[in-house]
């Protein structure tokens, strides 16, 4: 049955505004959060379950918003720090209690752990959220990194800057990895770079060397 005018309409404003909060596959994800050999698809598919079916059960979604990106690569360091999954889940469980309106909470707030337990930022305080001393406020400025990486708007992730070189903004190539600063796709300069010099492909999209050097050093 073809579409209506008003129906397209409709489809088109919806595709556009999922392309706006940016869109991957399993596959690109896991290039992004399993860059280095720090995560596989696997991994995301099990981690996926934790943060859209936090009972563990299946899920069929196969695209991934800025937001999933953002929660899973929150799972990989709580995992990276010795975290269980299933100490992840309660988080997320205890969190979606808290705040049911909350689509993704894990980015939404800044989370922390020590491998024992997890925190989270609560106005301007760290909270244990799951540990010995539920509810007991600590300071914990050492695991405040990845906090620092993500630019928030309204409490939620708005952006990701990955590196030094490499940021991620849904808005920006619909949240494909892109140059700090510029709107020049990280797989672009990789792809020049196999058939031109450093010097040469900063000339050409008027960056630094160590700009160029940079991304190259990053592995997406």
């Amino acid at each position: 049955m073809a579409r209506t005018p008003t129906t397209a309409a409709a489809h088109a404003a919806g595709v556009a505004a999922r392309l706006a909060d940016g869109i991957y596959s399993v596959s690109q994800a896991a290039a992004i959060v399993g860059r280095d050999g720090r995560a596989t698809r696997e991994q995301l598919r099990r981690w996926l379950a934790v943060i859209i079916a936090p009972t563990g059960g299946p899920h069929s979604i196969e695209t991934i918003s800025f937001l999933d990106l953002v929660s899973l690569e929150t799972v990989r360091r709580f995992r990276h720090q010795g975290t269980s999954l299933q100490k992840v889940r309660k988080v997320v469980d205890a969190l979606r209690t808290a705040e049911p309106d909350v689509v993704r909470p894990l980015a939404h707030r800044s989370f922390f752990t020590d491998g024992t337990s997890v925190w989270a930022d609560v106005v301007g305080r760290t909270e244990e959220v799951v540990g010995r001393n539920r509810r007991q406020m600590v300071l914990r400025d050492a695991v405040r990194t990845f906090a620092d990486e993500i630019r928030f708007v309204n409490d939620e992730a708005a952006a990701w800057d990955i590196s030094p070189w490499v940021g991620i903004d849904p808005s920006v190539c619909f949240g494909a990895p892109t140059v700090r600063g510029t709107r020049i796709p990280v797989k672009t300069i990789l792809a020049n770079l196999a058939d031109a010099t450093e010097q040469e492909v900063a000339d050409w999209y008027e960056l630094s060397v160590c700009q160029v050097r940079g991304v190259a050093g990053f592995a997406v």
